[in-house]
């Protein structure tokens, strides 16, 4: 059963994995679509003596208001792909003015990190200031192997959330399950 800590638990007690280094990444992943299970499968895969390891944010807003998923589907795929651990971060102020590097710090600090994978638009921090490249060197400069996960196509684009959520409006449930990967379900 994959193990959920909330990142307030994660600043105060650290990631506890029995002294395994985690394989992690970070991101919304609000589709859980065929780019993110990329990226997934990429810090589950990557070594087995590490614990793969996704730090999200919760979803406070209703599946009405754009969401391809709830929460909890969220967290059933994340398990169901291999994940061992979730951080689950609430999005409030003091999130949203973190710089990224304040950030990756911190997961350097408590979170064991062996190995850190993100997409290659990734960007987090106030303002977006940190993007994928810079989230590599930062790691590198602290010895721990990072890898930029390269976007999945489907058809002449990269997949996204937003060309997901596009066909479902327009009803074409097809389109949007190959990005998926799966049958689209709406949220409940």
């Amino acid at each position: 059963m994959m193990q959920i800590i909330e990142w307030r638990q994660f600043l105060e007690k650290g990631l506890v994995s029995n002294g395994k280094p985690s394989s992690m990444t970070v991101g919304v992943f609000d589709g859980v679509h065929l780019g993110h299970q990329a990226l997934i499968k990429r810090v589950v895969s990557h070594n087995t003596d590490k614990t793969p390891v996704v730090i999200t944010f919760r979803d406070n807003h209703k599946i009405e208001s754009g969401h391809i998923l709830t929460f909890k589907q969220k967290l059933d795929i994340f398990e169901s792909l291999g994940v061992q651990t979730t951080i689950v971060i609430d999005f409030t102020k003091e999130i949203k003015h973190m710089s990224g590097i304040d950030f990756l710090n911190i997961l350097l600090k408590l979170g064991n990190v062996g190995f850190f994978a993100v997409g290659s638009d990734f960007k987090c921090g106030y303002q977006q200031d940190t993007d994928a490249e810079a989230i590599q060197k930062f790691f590198a400069e602290h010895n721990i192997p990072a890898e930029i996960v390269p976007k999945v196509m489907e058809g002449s684009a990269p997949i996204s959330s937003s060309r997901i959520r596009a066909a479902i409006s327009k009803g074409d449930n097809e389109s949007a399950q190959k990005m998926l990967g799966r049958t689209y379900q709406r949220g409940l």
